[in-house]
């Protein structure tokens, strides 16, 4: 091995910590604590991996300690020949997805939901170990690898809770959806590799370049099925409409705190993987001649936009469980990101047009992770996660109820919250970006959107009427567990503060947005790779320069 391939798993650390923290919490649970009550082993194991997550978090930034970035952050670079990518960007959102993943951890111990704690733990360790290399990943076969090392992992633990038949029910819905998405995008990845020649997504984009038409994919058969497959994949993994069947029941079917893990590092993941592979790969196809109604990926995702925002509102009206609702929450929220993806395409390689995204991204995960404390709060206490189980609240616990308030008004987009700043912030984006001719349909996406935003506050209130209007039914709730009340004060003291004084957030999200991996105009170094786009593979010269 030479010095500078062993050089650069110093940037490889956090992903190095937590598979062996994955591992270590396993033998821990065979080795030394076999035969103790499950319960006493979920909390001790649970206190171990929060060990492993805090030395996870600390080691992202043991590059920048080693003084090998600069003050604003690690350079941005290539390692392991090229399939992994490393910059201030990749390195913030895996120390947020740490994060997330702490307060996971933290969550699981709220309840005794399973006997399995170090598979269950490990798994989570392997998904965090997925979700951040999914970011980083820079070729398409380190992007499927990763995906699938992230999902297999959520598929096993969303079935963990085995005494409710919905767990293995939702299980089984999310594995065999996740399967036939997976073999498509596979197939998908498989048609752009034998189009362009080479697995790297910035060679992709240099030899589409040149061979882009102004009828876009209209007269590229395989281009066109390769984009379709593709977005097929990335769709299921953002539970946009139509491939989000599997969503509603696996959230409602896994225990809350695994609920809260996919709602969040895993559309958190999958979502910039998604505006990486379209920006930086398939940049060319966004549309032929500028026009978004002509063939290419940006009208497909305008549909795509439209139905997921539209359908997951309009579905979380008729829904009664907390958990079920959140679910068509999140298909909604994938529905409004989607119109941010387009506004960076249209954007014509401007980086800082997917801050906004990023920064949605940030707010939402936050709110959405005090939203699951609440459905694991309840559901440990009274074995079910319906709203109207919430009646009362307020009364009992008048500041974790405020607390609630403020997560369900961000998460509606009301003023005053973080989530009406990152609605703000992408749908004025996507006004601004492009050319004139693109703006009525950025324009009624937006109107779709803010009418969507509005339907989306009626049942979101219905969490709030439960709360604040309705009195209690039945046994009162326990007080919550640290962890719990934790998760509730500090997402709401995040979307409160971000809500007031959104421009240090904002500031971070744009800075790092201003990163190659966003910029379709970026040219490979490479070796030409060879293509076949125009009948028989000939080789394109490979354009100098980043």
């Amino acid at each position: 091995m030479s010095s500078e391939l062993l050089f650069e798993f110093v940037y490889f650390i956090p992903e190095i910590v937590l598979a062996f923290w994955g591992l270590l919490v396993i033998l821990l649970d065979v080795a030394l604590l076999r035969g103790r009550p499950s319960e006493t082993r979920g909390k001790i194991l649970g206190m171990v991996s929060l060990v492993g997550a805090i030395l996870a978090l600390v080691s992202v930034f043991v590059p920048d300690m080693l003084s090998f970035g600069s003050a604003t952050g690690a350079p941005e670079t290539s390692i392991f020949f090229g399939a992994i990518f490393q910059g201030p960007v990749v390195e913030r959102f895996s120390a947020f997805i740490i994060i997330l993943l702490m307060f996971v951890i933290a969550l699981s111990t709220t309840w005794n939901f399973t006997e399995h704690w170090g598979e269950y733990f490990g798994l989570l360790f392997w998904t965090a170990v997925g979700m951040i290399m999914l970011i980083a990943a820079e070729e398409l076969v380190t992007l499927f690898l990763t995906l699938e090392l992230m999902t297999i992992s959520l598929y096993i633990i969303t079935a963990f809770e085995k005494d409710l038949n919905r767990s293995s029910e939702g299980a089984l819905k999310y594995f065999v959806y996740g399967s036939v998405s997976s073999a498509l995008f596979l197939f998908g990845l498989s048609l752009l590799y034998g189009l362009a020649g080479t697995t790297r997504l910035s060679a992709i984009g240099a030899v589409l370049e040149p061979q882009q038409s102004v009828a876009g994919l209209g007269r590229n058969i395989a281009g066109a099925m390769s984009v379709l497959l593709i977005l097929v994949g990335f769709g299921f993994k953002i539970s946009a409409v139509p491939f989000h069947q599997w969503a509603p029941d696996a959230y409602e079917g896994a225990p809350a705190p695994v609920s809260a893990w996919l709602a969040t590092g895993s559309k958190l993941a999958s979502m910039i993987a998604l505006t990486k592979v379209l920006i930086q790969a398939l940049g060319a196809w966004a549309s032929g001649d500028g026009n978004l109604a002509s063939p290419g990926w940006v009208g497909i995702l305008a549909v795509i936009a439209a139905l997921t925002m539209t359908y997951g509102n309009f579905a979380a009206l008729a829904q009664k469980n907390l958990k079920r609702m959140l679910a068509y929450s999140s298909i909604a929220h994938a529905g409004y990101m989607l119109v941010g993806v387009m506004a960076v395409a249209v954007a014509a390689g401007s980086r800082v047009a997917a801050g906004p995204i990023l920064f949605y991204l940030v707010v939402y995960s936050v709110a959405n992770i005090g939203a699951f404390a609440v459905a694991a709060w309840l559901f440990r206490d009274k074995k079910t996660d319906e709203i109207e189980d919430l009646n009362g609240l307020f009364a009992q616990y008048p500041f974790l109820a405020v607390c609630t308030l403020l997560l369900m008004l961000s998460l509606i987009g009301i003023p005053g919250v973080a989530g009406f700043w990152g609605k703000f912030f992408m749908f004025s984006e996507a006004l601004t970006q492009g050319e004139d001719k693109h703006r009525l349909t950025f324009l009624w996406l937006v109107g779709l959107g803010l009418m969507n935003s509005v339907i989306s506050a009626f049942y979101y209130v219905r969490v709030l009427r439960a709360m604040f209007l309705r009195p209690s039914t039945g046994a009162p709730l326990k007080p919550p567990t640290f962890a719990i009340r934790v998760a509730v004060i500090g997402s709401a003291l995040v979307v409160i503060i971000f809500g007031l004084y959104p421009t240090p957030l904002t500031d971070e999200t744009d800075r790092l947005a201003d990163s190659r991996i966003f910029d379709s105009r970026l040219k490979h170094t490479g070796p030409a790779p060879k293509v076949a786009l125009n009948g028989g593979l000939q080789p394109v010269a490979s354009p100098v320069g980043k």
